[in-house]
Parts: C-alpha cells; sequence; structure tokens
C-alpha cells in the first residue's frame, strides 16, 4: 500500500503538534510506502492534489488539518481519502461538518473521543476513535526530583477546570507551575515530578476525552493527577483521580507528596498498561490497519468500542 500525508512547510520538532500529529503519522512508514509531502504554508497551497496524486499515484491521501486552504483539497481525487481530526474545537463545531463533505472522506479518524456517534450517523462517512499516543523511546521514567506536584502546559481563559486546580495548589504551595515548556525541558520536567496535573474538562461543556499530554505523563513516569475522564476504563486504570470541581485537589496533591511508596507502585503499573496499550507504534498500527480495511472492503472492526 503507498499512502502519502499532506504537510505543513513549517515545522518545530519539539513542538506538541510535531510529536502527537506529525511525527505520529509519519511513522506509516515502518508499515508501508509513504511520503509525507509538505503541500502548504499559513497562507498558500504549494502543491496541489491533483499534481501530488499524478506523481506518486497513491492508494490513500491524507489530511492532518482543518486548514481553509485545504477546504475541498481532496474533493476530485480519485483514491482512499483520509481525515486525522486533532482539534477538538473543530470536531465539536457541527458548523464545520460540511469541511467533511467539501473533501469527500471516505474515512474519519479522531484523535479525542468527541461526536464519533454524530459523524457515522449525520455525515454518513465511517468515523473511529484512534486515541493518543507517544512514543516510549522519547518519554520514559527517570527518578523524581521533586515530591511537588508539576504543571507543564497553557492557561487560557477557556480551561476552567485547569485553572482552578492550578489556583488552588498555588494557595497551598503544593505545585511546580512550569507554563508552556517545550522539547527536552519539557519532558525532563515530566520525568522530575512525582505527580504531574492535568485538566480534562474545556469551558463548562462536557469534553472529557484522553488526550495527549496523560499518555506523555504516564510514559514518563509521573503519577496523573486528573479528574475521571470518558472510556478510562479502556485506557487506564492506574492514576489519582480528583473530583470535577477541584474540591478535592488538595487532598489528593498532599497524598502523593506524602506517599512515595504508594506513588512507585501506582507509576509502574501506569507505565506498564502504558507499554502494553498506548506507545506511539502500537497505536500506528490500528491506524494503518482501519485504512488497510477500508482498501480492501473489509468491515472496520473497532478496537476502542466508539
Amino acid at each position: 500500500m503507498k499512502i502519502l500525508s499532506i504537510l505543513p512547510t513549517f515545522k518545530d520538532e519539539n513542538s506538541y503538534n510535531w510529536r502527537a500529529n506529525i511525527g505520529f503519522i509519519n511513522k506509516l512508514s515502518i508499515l508501508c510506502e509513504y511520503h509525507g509531502i509538505k503541500s502548504y504554508n499559513k497562507d498558500s497551497i504549494i502543491h496541489p492534489a491533483k499534481y501530488l496524486y499524478n506523481k506518486y499515484n497513491p492508494d490513500v491521501m491524507i489530511l492532518l488539518t482543518h486548514s481553509n486552504l485545504l477546504d475541498g483539497y481532496l474533493y476530485d481525487i480519485p483514491c482512499l481519502k483520509v481525515m486525522i481530526s486533532v482539534d477538538f474545537r473543530k470536531i465539536m463545531d457541527r458548523e464545520m461538518f460540511y469541511w467533511y463533505k467539501n473533501n469527500k472522506f471516505d474515512l474519519v479518524i479522531q484523535r479525542g473521543a468527541y461526536n464519533v456517534e454524530v459523524f457515522n450517523k449525520n455525515i454518513g462517512m465511517p468515523c473511529v476513535w484512534v486515541p493518543y499516543s507517544t512514543d516510549e523511546k522519547v518519554f520514559y521514567p527517570k527518578k523524581w526530583e521533586s515530591s511537588k506536584i508539576g504543571f507543564a502546559g497553557t492557561t487560557g481563559s477557556y480551561y476552567v477546570q485547569r485553572n482552578k486546580a492550578i489556583k488552588l495548589l498555588e494557595r497551598e504551595n503544593l505545585i511546580d507551575n512550569g507554563g508552556k515548556i517545550i522539547g527536552l525541558k519539557y519532558i525532563s520536567f515530566l520525568q522530575s515530578h512525582r505527580g504531574m496535573l492535568t485538566s480534562t474538562a474545556v469551558l463548562n461543556e462536557r469534553r472529557r476525552s484522553p488526550h495527549a499530554k496523560m499518555f506523555e505523563i504516564i510514559a514518563s513516569g509521573s503519577v496523573l493527577l486528573s479528574p475521571g475522564f470518558d472510556y478510562e476504563e479502556h485506557i487506564l486504570s492506574s492514576y489519582i483521580q480528583y473530583k470535577d470541581d477541584c474540591s478535592d485537589i488538595v487532598e489528593k496533591a498532599k497524598w502523593i507528596i506524602n506517599n512515595e511508596q504508594e506513588c512507585i507502585d501506582i507509576s509502574n503499573k501506569a507505565h506498564e498498561e502504558f507499554l502494553e496499550k498506548h506507545t506511539d507504534i502500537i497505536r500506528i498500527k490500528e491506524l494503518y490497519e482501519y485504512i488497510k480495511s477500508m482498501i480492501e472492503g473489509r468491515e472496520l472492526i473497532k478496537k476502542w468500542s466508539i
């Protein structure tokens, strides 16, 4: 099978977008003849879809962005067309559904578990959930240097739950708030903290899909401190859960700080689950099997239930 993905010209291999999306999809090269082509920048299309199709004659073409530049980009291309949806704001916005129809996708892959049933019912195209993952050769455990709770990420106004949790922990001096950290510093920050804070809710909506940072945290050997999330019974059994309203966040953080051996046990079990189910290599094989099933006209057997 020959697969071609449409990539941006700008890249930063230390960025979240590279790790979770572009670097991930490029791992298809392990399984098939794969070409990741830099075909657009923020202002213009460099390689039209018809040009790439005629040059490479792929069996499959993949998009990874909802950029307005690529609206209708694959419409007339006579091969299997796959969209990998990574932006939850576009996935949840029903007004964006036209965008999928304008490209006439044959298969939609969601990395977050949002609106899968809605896609299947209202848009009439197959949609499956392929959860996030990470690379065990990049994120791996090391000895903890701090018993405090760590946080690394952005704190925009739409992260209501996250901001509340951080504020409560800062009042008690229980958290190292690293803010937005990139590259090797980000990896070492996760590895060095006994517990790492994350959140699942965005604004006041019930968006509780497991996200990429969760997998990076458990891969790095830190104890995940998180609210509950959808489909957790399929994803992870070993983490510390705090209430959605953050009312017990201080209590849970103090428990992590004061119980080193129990945290070692929790992090070891979570890391075992990660290696068993959530590495990039495992996940790219799942993605490839979905694509192969579509090419061969077989039923899509959904590994992750939705």
